[in-house]
This record gives C-alpha cells, sequence and structure tokens, in this order.
C-alpha cells in the first residue's frame, strides 16, 4: 500500500538540519581561550578557526525534539493506516456478503450490489490517495518546522561555544575522517535540549 511505504525520512531531515553551521568570528579572547576539542588554524592575519563536529545519527537519537516529532508523524501513520483499514473491513464484508447471497438474488438486484462494491472500491482508494498526500503535507510541515527551528538554535549554541564552523559527521556520509578531539556531540545534545525544553515551557 502506497500510503504506508513511508521510510524514515525524518532520520535525513534530522541530518540536514544539523549538516553546516557558521557561526561566526570570535574576538581574541575567546580564540586565546580554545580547548582541545576545536581545530585552529592560523592566516596570515594571526586570525585562528575553531572548527568542531557532532555525529548527526547520534543528535538525531539523543535530541528531545527530534523525538517528539517521530513520535508525532507514528501516531499520525498509525492513525490514517487504522482509518484505512475501517474502510477496507466494511468493503471486504459487503463484497462477501454479496457473493453469498448472490446465487438467490435477482438480476437487477445483482447488478445493483455489484455497482455499489465497484462504487466503494472507488471511494476507498480515492480516500487513500487523499489521506496519502493529507499525511505527506503533514510530515513535510512538521520536518519544516524542526528544521527551522534546529537551525535557530544551532546558530546561538555556535556562537555560545565559541565556534566559527560546526560540522555534520556520520558514518557513509562525505566526511570521511574526524578527529574524536574535535566532537562535541554530546555539549550539542545537552544545548538543544535545554534550548527546546525551554521554549517549550514558556
Amino acid at each position: 500500500m502506497k500510503l504506508f511505504n513511508f521510510t524514515k525520512q525524518i532520520t535525513c531531515y534530522v541530518l540536514l538540519s544539523i549538516s553546516l553551521v557558521q557561526c561566526g568570528s570570535n574576538d581574541k579572547e575567546s580564540i586565546e581561550n580554545t580547548t582541545t576539542s576545536s581545530t585552529l588554524i592560523s592566516n596570515e592575519n594571526e586570525h585562528q578557526m575553531r572548527i568542531a563536529f557532532v555525529n548527526s545519527d547520534t543528535v538525531s537519537k539523543y535530541y528531545d525534539f527530534a523525538e517528539k516529532i517521530q513520535t508525532s508523524l507514528l501516531n499520525k501513520r498509525n492513525a490514517a493506516e487504522n482509518q484505512f483499514k475501517d474502510k477496507m473491513n466494511n468493503y471486504q464484508k459487503l463484497r462477501s456478503d454479496f457473493e453469498k447471497a448472490a446465487p438467490i438474488m435477482g438480476e437487477r438486484e445483482k447488478m445493483e450490489k455489484a455497482q455499489n462494491i465497484m462504487t466503494l472500491e472507488q471511494e476507498i482508494m480515492k480516500f487513500e490517495q487523499d489521506l496519502s498526500e493529507q499525511l505527506a503535507q503533514e510530515e513535510l510541515k512538521i520536518t519544516e518546522d524542526y528544521i527551522l527551528k534546529t537551525h535557530e538554535y544551532m546558530q546561538v549554541i555556535g556562537k555560545e561555544l565559541g565556534y566559527d564552523y560546526v560540522l555534520s559527521f556520520r558514518i557513509g556520509g562525505p566526511m570521511l575522517y574526524a578527529d574524536p578531539a574535535h566532537d562535541i556531540t554530546q555539549d550539542v545534545i545537552e544545548l538543544l535540549n535545554e534550548r527546546y525544553n525551554s521554549i517549550t515551557i514558556e
């Protein structure tokens, strides 16, 4: 059934939302206070650039906002599936009753019943299509909201931590190697959850 062939696309949105964040330049004092979890790159002006990375798969697993929207989407899909099952059960019962009673029906009654069944089949097909489109639109809206809010959070978090760039890393992704010393995944997860939960409470 095409209605329920949804993959875990929300995970893809989770990865996209943290793919690359530029956090702006830092003043000289913050640069001098760099930790071992940052990458320092000197240029002609003696400006040191701080770069770190997060594991996107881990973020999507422990980020409260991601968990919430995944649960929300799952509930919507389950509700849609139940609606569809109810209609299919009614259709199958009607068809079964028709097949049992058909031998003793008159031709006119048989044609009317058969036409009713065909009409119901068409209604179910349209219902499935409409429900699929509605669910897709709801998923798109929810994931867009997730991406925008997470991007907004990351702009603040990146600057608070004092980084110029926060990159995304995942196994199989374009970044083939990243020194674990520059991994700030846990810090980012904690700060994302703090910011998301504080705004949710408000």
